[in-house]
């Protein structure tokens, strides 16, 4: 346990000298559990995400289930929002599984892909300059940022896709109802394409609605 506590300690220490733009001061002791209802051209699902602080670290874990598809996301990130690490579990029709283990160390990372039945492990090291976001954070990514109208934000991330990094851009659009809640709709556009984000304009910052134009998929918060 010691050791594990100073592993955290080292990482608020190693970024301590850049401003954090984030505030995850809102995020409970407690699971906030909340869970969607999703809708699209290939099929309904359930798509559900839960996050919690622990002592200086955050956890977040995110479950997608659908016809023939599940995905299971787990991420640990620092109080500032700087990744530690994370695992994915993609499982395809019941036939391709997917494993994704990555590691962040200073200014690099380590990231491993298997893929079976086909025994195929894929390992990149990319080296990094600045902040950088790991896939698993994007959930919650929307929920710190400072939302007013106008508002634009530039990030670089990891694309699981490609083992690598890449661009994570995303710019308030507007503001509207939803399920009776005022909402800002924020407008994502990462590795998996465009998606706009209903968050919530009070002070929980919950994303009631997500809307993704290329694959017509609609995602609700249930209450």
């Amino acid at each position: 346990m010691k050791t594990i506590l100073l592993f955290f300690c080292f990482f608020d220490s190693l970024f301590a000298a850049e401003p954090s733009q984030f505030d995850t001061q809102w995020i409970p002791s407690k699971p906030e559990v909340l869970t969607y209802r999703s809708t699209g051209s290939e099929g309904g699902g359930l798509y559900q995400v839960s996050i919690c602080r622990k002592d200086d670290h955050i956890d977040l874990y995110m479950n997608i289930i659908s016809p023939g598809f599940t995905k299971t996301v787990a991420g640990t990130m620092t109080s500032e929002m700087q990744p530690l690490q994370s695992t994915a579990k993609i499982i395809i029709d019941g036939q391709v599984a997917m494993d994704t283990k990555c590691f962040y160390d200073m200014r690099s990372f380590t990231i491993t892909t298997s893929m079976e039945p086909y025994g195929r492990t894929i390992t990149n090291s990319p080296s990094f300059s600045g902040s950088v976001l790991d896939y698993s954070q994007t959930p919650l990514l929307v929920r710190t940022v400072k939302l007013e109208k106008g508002a634009r934000f530039k990030f670089t991330s990891l694309n699981p896709r490609t083992n690598n990094l890449s661009p994570l851009n995303m710019a308030v659009i507007g503001q509207d109802s939803t399920q009776k809640t005022l909402c800002f709709k924020v407008e994502v556009s990462d590795f998996e394409g465009t998606s706009i984000y209903w968050v919530e304009c009070g002070n929980q910052r919950r994303v009631m609605r997500i809307e993704q134009p290329e694959s017509k998929r609609i995602t609700e918060l249930i209450e």
